[in-house]
């Protein structure tokens, strides 16, 4: 069957996508990338500039469009910049300082030498200028704000799953105010509207995510490489391990999930749970950022050794609770004295994971769910530690 004229047969994004990620598993994690650190990270690298906009017509690019009203060559650089590293940053612009311009020499001409060379193009760029602003109200954040390119389109895609509001406000269009002539045709529907996936299922479906939702902006780990970490990390740490190394974030999480009957595909913390149980007496290491919980992880870079969706937060808590214990990075204790240090010292889950008084100031410092009793009972039935422990602290009141 004959097409019809100026139509052209293509492969969707998401198809493409996946059939990157698909040869990148197939070449093996280390050509994809997995396990080599980035020149992105490197702490010379600069972040992107990038105008708020921009993250819109990316996305829509992502779901189909051909001709963005951004440059594509700009927007090319942006996907290319965030599918090589996932928690590359991004500097999100929008220009708020052309109105600082007084209103006497802006529309009177009563000293023109005071207005920026550019006046003229900036404050007729108004259309953009007031989605660039939109989209930083979206993220909460201040017009040139630097993040990392997983939270600002985590958090897109979560409060602004469509183009209500920005490319589309119900506002008749005019001359003065066109509207984008791609807001209506749902490419960034396609890819923002994808209904979010925990970690267990993102670890499970790895690279066949690609082309969908947030994984249309972030390249997935490979299935392939995250069975291979599982197999060999849990081994190790039953089997071959005479020392454990587990951030102090961590050691509270083992404690949440010491119920289940079977390991998680996504983590190691039921492994980790069964060995310090069996052998109380096993070094630990109190490493700050990832350690031997990681390795089989959706989210966790093992050439940047780095978890980019709990990065920011788990520094903090890591570091609340090595305060607690009274002891400094690195510092080795048998697994029993380490619990008997956290059960002496930290009174309940919300000091720590509820940031004391439950505040969520922003998705990259959400707290976990801090309000099971999960502590009182650990130190009641003295896991790990043996034997009951007594908290000794003084309760903390919410600040």
């Amino acid at each position: 069957m004959k097409r019809a004229p100026g139509k052209r047969r293509t492969k969707g994004p998401s198809t493409s996508l996946r059939a990157l990620s698909e040869r990148s598993e197939s070449k093996g994690s280390q050509i994809a990338g997995w396990t080599r650190r980035s020149r992105l990270s490197r702490p010379e690298a600069k972040p992107l500039e990038v105008r708020g906009h921009w993250l819109l017509c990316a996305a829509c690019v992502r779901g189909g469009c051909r001709r963005p009203r951004a440059p594509r060559a700009v927007i090319g650089r942006l996907l290319k910049f965030m599918w090589a590293y996932p928690f590359a940053p991004l500097k999100i612009l929008a220009d708020v300082d052309v109105i600082r311009a007084h209103f006497l020499d802006a529309y009177q001409g009563r000293q023109p030498a005071l207005l920026p060379a550019d006046f003229a193009r900036r404050r007729d760029d108004r259309v953009r200028r007031r989605k660039d602003l939109a989209v930083c109200r979206v993220l909460g954040i201040a017009p040139n704000t630097v993040m990392p390119a997983y939270h600002a389109y985590k958090i897109l895609f979560s409060r602004q799953p469509t183009l209500e509001g920005i490319c589309r406000t119900g506002s008749r269009p005019s001359p003065a105010w066109p509207e984008c002539p791609h807001a209506q045709r749902g490419y960034y529907e396609r890819i923002a509207g994808e209904p979010a996936r925990n970690l267990h299922a993102q670890t499970e479906r790895g690279e066949k995510l690609a082309g969908r939702g947030l994984w249309a902006m972030i390249r997935p780990r490979t299935s392939r490489d995250m069975r291979l970490a599982k197999a060999r990390s849990a081994r190790h740490i039953l089997a071959e391990a005479r020392r454990l190394y587990i951030r102090p974030n961590h050691c509270l999480c083992i404690l949440c999930n010491a119920s289940s009957p079977e390991p998680y595909p996504e983590d190691n913390l039921i492994e980790l749970f069964r060995r310090m149980t069996a052998e109380p007496d096993i070094p630990v290491t109190l490493s700050e950022g990832c350690c031997m919980v990681c390795d089989p992880c959706n989210v966790y870079h093992p050439g940047e050794h780095l978890c980019y969706h709990a990065h920011i937060k788990s520094a903090l808590r890591d570091l609340m609770i090595l305060e607690r214990l009274g002891l400094p990075p690195g510092a080795t204790l048998p697994a029993r004295e380490l619990y008997r240090r956290i059960y002496e010292r930290i009174g309940s889950l919300r000091e720590i994971c509820g940031w004391r008084d439950g505040s969520n100031t922003a998705p990259f410092w959400a707290p976990c769910n801090y309000d099971r009793p999960v502590l009182e009972d650990s130190r009641k039935r003295g896991l790990i530690s043996g034997r009951p422990v007594r908290f000794r602290g003084r309760p903390r009141p919410p600040s």
